[in-house]
């Protein structure tokens, strides 16, 4: 939780997709001025007006919801002091059983007049546009992935099984449009080909449009040193994790992508359980995924992955490294290093000379 500038005047608003409830408080606890608003641009700056207050003495909490981003650069622009609100720690502070627009909206405020707002990174515009770059070609790639799998289940149905490895390769494809289907199946799969078509030509072009932010992205470049880590898994963790110098230890980096176990403890008795599965989905499932084919190229990861495979299984030892990985991204990124290989522990070394 950071320290907060003091202002005169603090607003809490309960940001929805179509009203937002805002609630004025001054430092005296007194509520200045509240109301329930649409929530669109017109209506944020009008609303401003009608307080009457100076700006430069307002600063506002919001929610980061779906439409935040936008919501706040609006804020911004009119010269509005813009905090993020820590959703989680809120909750557990606030502790109230009475919830609605109006209640959730003094809490805001009072947390904000209270200096104790728990507040959330605030990516800047930059990194919210490669986010939602980065999560449009992934929400792609799993729409092609389901497509594929409707595919097999049809070919389930009528007991053929493809010759080729890869039956959307080029001669799996061909072998594919050369079966006799019965009505309705034929239909359908003609009518998934060519989503199945559609889609790998968007991601085709979403693929380029990353080998380019590669090259313009320093510390993308960095962490593709890191076996397992493409462009695209490079570019994915820049974009979730923002600046990684917020965090102070790649222990706090992973507990912020919930990649650490949950604890239960009570008296002497600790018991350890299910990662927190707090943070990011998108990048926790580019970080598995990274695991997925492990080679004795990866060094003493291999060694890593291996141990724990033995005693707890595949699964658990693909979340590990997966953890493990990201804590090297910290080391990576913060030290301006590269991975070494041979290294044991999170040994890094220094070859920067290739990164423009």
């Amino acid at each position: 939780m950071q320290q907060l500038q003091q202002y005169k005047y603090h607003i809490g608003i309960d940001l929805h997709r179509r009203t937002s409830y805002w609630t004025v408080m001054d430092d005296e606890r007194k509520v200045l001025w509240k109301k329930n608003i649409p929530t669109s641009k017109e209506a944020a700056l009008s609303a401003i007006k009608e307080i009457g207050l100076p700006v430069a003495d307002m600063q506002s909490a919001i929610e980061p919801v779906s439409g935040w981003g936008w919501y706040g650069e609006v804020l911004e622009e009119a010269g509005l002091k813009v905090h993020l609100v820590n959703v989680y720690k809120a909750k557990l502070i606030s502790g109230t059983k009475l919830k609605n627009d109006k209640v959730d909206s003094k809490i805001l405020a009072e947390m904000l007049r209270s200096d104790f707002l728990p507040t959330a990174y605030l990516a800047p515009r930059a990194t919210r546009d490669l986010r939602a770059f980065i999560r449009g070609r992934s929400f792609l790639v799993r729409l092609r992935t389901r497509v594929r799998s409707r595919v097999h289940a049809i070919l389930t149905k009528h007991g053929l099984l493809c010759p080729w490895t890869d039956l959307f390769g080029k001669q799996g494809l061909l072998w594919l449009k050369a079966q006799q289907l019965l009505s309705p199946h034929k239909e359908e799969l003609l009518q998934l080909l060519a989503v199945y078509q559609e889609l790998s030509a968007n991601i085709d072009t979403s693929n380029r449009a990353c080998a380019e932010a590669l090259a313009t992205s320093k510390e993308a470049q960095l962490l593709v040193t890191i076996p397992g880590v493409g462009p695209v898994t490079a570019l994915m963790i820049v974009a979730e994790v923002g600046d990684f110098h917020r965090f102070p230890s790649p222990e706090k980096l992973a507990c912020f992508a919930g990649l650490i176990p949950s604890s239960h403890s009570s008296g002497e008795r600790d018991r350890f359980g299910h990662i927190t599965h707090r943070g990011s989905v998108w990048l926790r499932s580019a970080l598995v995924e990274s695991t997925g084919k492990v080679s004795p190229k990866w060094g003493y990861l291999k060694t890593l992955y291996d141990t724990i495979k033995e005693k707890k299984g595949t699964n658990i030892a693909r979340v590990a490294l997966a953890r493990k990985i990201l804590m090297l991204s910290w080391h990576l990124v913060t030290k301006n290093q590269t991975w070494n290989a041979k290294g044991g522990g999170d040994s890094v070394k220094t070859e920067t000379s290739h990164i423009s």
